[in-house]
């Protein structure tokens, strides 16, 4: 390619980068807005929505809520997804596609349809409104995220590596445990920082499934829209963003610019049947 080649591709890149940035941007300077109103430009800029926002407990309390329920089902979701992973990579039996199709399904069917769905075996089974049924619920909608970059990194894991340790008296869970695992770190982090990161941000599914008094942040985030239109939610937004950053600048420190791309490949990678990839 020519410079000149380089310098419209650069140009290209810019401008989709601002494009895709310019949403973001304007989220921030409305946070900073003097009146209660989304006018653009700001007419003055004032802190008085963050104040406004450090007032509003039930924010604080639906925040806690969100990463409580996070967490647990990202850490349930990377347990029964590296179960799974090894089952569809290493093991060869019948309905094997159609499992794998399952795990798969909450990635294309609509979330709305799949809370309606929670709501009314919840409601039925006597159990609706817990936070358990919530996690839940999150675990099987994170679920097909760490399936997927597991099965793919798992791929790339030579299984005569765990064979040779087993020929030394390792069992095999030991094998798998100190050989296996241990080539899987980054993907496991990818999977628990994907999955963490869609489990926060539900809000189709969890409005069905959390009472009004109760809500994860993005539901209360969303009823406070229904209320109030002032920039209070864009000082939210803010804080979230600078949230996103300060991770993705850890995860650069721990893995390095070569590293986290690999991680984010894998993430972005269509879902494939685990086990045919090589086949």
């Amino acid at each position: 390619m020519t410079s000149s080649g380089h310098r419209i591709l650069g140009l290209l890149l810019g401008a989709v980068a601002a494009f895709m940035l310019a949403p973001i941007a304007i989220v921030i300077v409305n946070s900073f807005n003097s009146v209660p109103y989304g006018a653009w430009p700001p007419p003055g800029y004032s802190l008085r929505w963050y104040v406004n926002l450090s007032q509003q407990t039930d924010f604080g309390d639906a925040a806690v809520r969100s990463l409580v329920v996070g967490a647990v089902a990202t850490a349930l979701a990377l347990v029964a997804g590296t179960l799974a992973s090894l089952a569809l990579v290493r093991f060869r039996f019948p309905g094997k596609a159609a499992i794998n199709g399952l795990l798969l399904a909450p990635m294309v069917v609509p979330k709305v349809a799949i809370g309606m769905a929670a709501f009314t075996l919840f409601v039925r089974l006597h159990v609706y409104g817990t936070l358990w049924t919530l996690m839940i619920a999150h675990t099987a909608l994170i679920l097909p995220f760490a399936v997927t970059i597991i099965s793919g990194a798992l791929l790339r894991v030579r299984p005569e590596l765990e064979q040779a340790a087993q020929d030394l008296g390792a069992s095999p869970a030991r094998a798998f445990l100190t050989v296996a695992l241990p080539q899987l770190r980054r993907a496991l982090v990818a999977a628990a920082v994907l999955s963490f990161v869609v489990s926060f941000d539900e809000v189709d599914a969890s409005i069905f499934m959390v009472s009004h008094a109760d809500p994860t942040l993005p539901v209360a985030m969303y009823n406070y829209m229904q209320k109030y239109q002032d920039p209070t939610l864009a000082a939210l937004s803010t804080i979230l963003v600078a949230a996103t950053l300060l991770l993705a600048v850890l995860l650069l420190r721990s893995f390095g610019i070569s590293g986290l791309s690999e991680m984010v490949g894998r993430a972005q990678r269509q879902p494939v049947i685990p086990g045919e990839a090589d086949a």
